[in-house]
């Protein structure tokens, strides 16, 4: 499929969440500890915990902006180190509904934290005693806070604005395409790899009679089959038909698979068919 066909099938999402880490590297106190011990200098770094160890609502807001991250990541593809995301225009309303949802999630935990702050400070007081120093913390800790998404087009090797000779043009436009088609690729094998990750650990636990596994084993099969249909940029035939197959593999319960030994050996069996079908198409380095 020709770059400018896969640029028209998507754009790129950046999801920035900055937060308050409640640590703070003590300096005097990782010399006196390094110190005490006959240590050099740099043999251990002390971190003082700000906030109280049943601080509710800081951990509750540190646990969904960690959540909130994995479901950018598992709601787009591979694109840059630069913190963008590949987004299929036809995830487009999914991704934005759902992260729409988180950020309202978010405002409420924040909008609780920074309820409690003070209360919390006051707690890590006493908890600190001798090591608290009121400059750990900020006067104005919701600037600490932000939480921003951000979408820009995939670029595109013809599209400059710039006054250069043609031929220094032609020279990055060149360059962009071969970028942009690399990146493409990226992201298709960011796509076929997650299902081999998933199939692979399906067969790994059901292939054990007395390995124990959770619910979550073939109810995350479910979720990332259902992701794949909007995620499969290219219009892999190959890879639709094996996101078919794993969603149908992923329809027998996970207490059936306990109980029903038939069962979970057949399923094991039918991963490793799957698997054995994802080398001979995508080679054996997916495995790795």
């Amino acid at each position: 499929m020709a770059n400018d066909q896969l640029i028209s099938r998507a754009m790129l999402a950046s999801l920035r969440i900055s937060s308050w880490s409640a640590r703070k590297y003590a300096k005097d106190l990782t010399r006196e500890f390094n110190s005490s011990h006959g240590a050099s200098d740099d043999a251990g770094r002390y971190n003082k915990m700000l906030l109280p160890g049943d601080a509710s609502s800081y951990k509750a807001l540190t646990s969904h902006i960690a959540a909130t991250r994995v479901l950018h990541y598992e709601q787009t593809l591979a694109w840059s180190d630069d913190g963008w995301r590949l987004l299929p225009v036809a995830n487009y309303q999914r991704y934005t509904d759902k992260l729409r949802a988180a950020k309202h999630e978010y405002d409420s935990l924040l909008a609780d934290f920074l309820a409690d702050y003070p209360q919390l400070q006051q707690a890590a007081r006493i908890k600190l005693n001798g090591m608290y120093r009121d400059e750990d913390y900020p006067s104005d800790v919701a600037g600490k806070y932000d939480f921003v998404i951000e979408y820009s087009p995939v670029p595109s090797g013809g599209d400059f604005r710039v006054e250069l000779s043609q031929a220094e043009i032609d020279v990055i436009a060149t360059r962009t395409e071969s970028r942009v088609k690399s990146a493409f690729e990226d992201a298709h094998r960011d796509a076929v790899k997650r299902l081999y990750d998933c199939v692979s650990r399906i067969h790994e636990r059901l292939a054990q009679p007395e390995a124990i596994f959770r619910d979550s084993l073939i109810n995350n099969a479910t979720e990332l089959c259902d992701v794949l249909t909007r995620l499969n940029i290219s219009g892999d035939v190959n890879l639709e038909t094996l996101r078919k197959q794993t969603d149908s593999l992923a329809t027998v319960s996970p207490d059936t698979l306990r109980n029903d030994a038939v069962t979970r050996i057949q399923t094991a069996n039918d991963a490793q068919g799957i698997l054995n079908t994802m080398m001979q198409v995508y080679g054996k380095g997916i495995a790795q």
